[in-house]
């Protein structure tokens, strides 16, 4: 039996942490770099004293013997949640885009642990599920899994092939039916250990495999186009190596220069991607002898971008999409107009993963 005082205590922190992660994840997507202290304004009130107190009087108890090592995988996630929120509220004017890239790793690293023990911690079960997919959970997620193949978050290392790589596999996968795959490629100065979290919940309630490779850079090979490339392909065949995966049903998205590189990731493997969704990237220049080849001309292309991108301007995105339908491209384009340079979660979950289901019944 867990003491009433310490479930009490566990509880509250769920609680508290739950409504914390939401409005990490809301101000990460909905962010404007001319409107930062609004947003840490807000992130600051969501927190209240989550980590200066509760927390705090958390991580200090002695916990019953059953709950050991609960308490400390929670604690270390705990801790990784308040350096995320102390990093972001920590940064202001051009410093702020390195605070808010340490603030997302530490974000990851605390959704690494917090995952580890999701099955003990049932109030956060509704932050690893959509609304529509959480009836379904233990479908989704059995207690037992019965695949022979590692199921859940993998985290892959790099070989002479390929770049290190995250891997999401859903703890219901069944050998005996072909998956889809997803390839989400990261920021810039990003990592696929990070970019995986805004793309798990979805791979999680909807059945998709979910790869999420690292760059051989700091970002994207956009000069040497063919580097970057090899890896990503290389990445997909080992997991169509171990597990059973639909190769019609393998799609690839990017953001910011994850999204730039996703084109050129398709027009170098047009064979591999039944479907490619760049998010607040740009065609790049260099991509002109592979357009005059009209490659990848098959491939669907599912350009999203906000009007107030402060990276890549929409201007060029919109002369972008004009020169690819002048080229036959099939293209879809949709111009969000309150959106700026940020994190997609709802986008992701709105428009990109029904965009690529609804391939699937072309």
């Amino acid at each position: 039996m867990i003491p009433e005082e310490y479930q009490h205590k566990l509880d509250d922190l769920q609680q508290g942490l739950l409504v914390w992660l939401r409005a990490f994840e809301y101000e990460n997507e909905e962010l404007e770099f001319k409107a930062v202290g609004e947003s840490q304004a807000r992130l600051k009130d969501a927190a209240d004293d989550l980590f200066s107190k509760a927390a705090a009087e958390f991580t200090r108890l002695t916990p019953p013997d059953p709950c050991a090592d609960l308490h400390l995988t929670f604690s270390t996630a705990l801790n990784y949640f308040g350096e995320a929120n102390d990093a972001y509220l920590a940064g202001g004017g051009p410093t702020f885009s390195n605070s808010f890239l340490q603030s997302r790793t530490f974000y990851g690293k605390g959704l690494d642990r917090l995952y580890q023990i999701r099955m003990e911690l049932p109030i956060l079960e509704a932050f690893w599920f959509t609304e529509a997919a959480l009836a379904n959970k233990d479908k989704l997620d059995p207690l037992f899994p019965r695949a022979e193949q590692a199921v859940g978050i993998i985290r892959k290392p790099e070989t002479s092939e390929h770049a290190r790589y995250s891997l999401y596999v859903p703890e219901n996968y069944d050998h005996d039916q072909a998956w889809p795959v997803i390839v989400a490629l990261h920021g810039g100065y990003g990592s696929g250990e990070d970019y995986l979290w805004a793309w798990l919940r979805l791979a999680k309630s909807s059945g998709h495999i979910l790869i999420s490779p690292k760059a051989l850079g700091v970002t994207w090979s956009v000069l040497e186009p063919p580097v970057d490339a090899a890896s990503i392909k290389a990445c997909v065949e080992e997991v169509c190596g171990e597990y059973n995966i639909d190769r019609q049903r393998i799609f690839l998205t990017g953001l910011s220069d994850g999204g730039t590189y996703s084109y050129l990731a398709a027009f170098l493997n047009p064979d591999l991607f039944a479907g490619v969704a760049p998010i607040a990237g740009e065609l790049s220049q260099i991509s002109d002898p592979m357009l005059r080849k009209k490659a990848a001309h098959n491939v669907p292309f599912y350009v999203i971008h906000g009007a107030h991108d402060h990276i890549f301007h929409i201007k060029t995105v919109q002369s972008t999409c004009g020169l690819l339908e002048h080229l036959g491209y099939k293209l879809k384009f949709d111009e969000l107009p309150d959106w700026g340079h940020a994190y997609p979660y709802k986008i992701n979950e709105e428009r990109v993963l029904p965009w690529f289901e609804s391939l699937n019944k072309a």
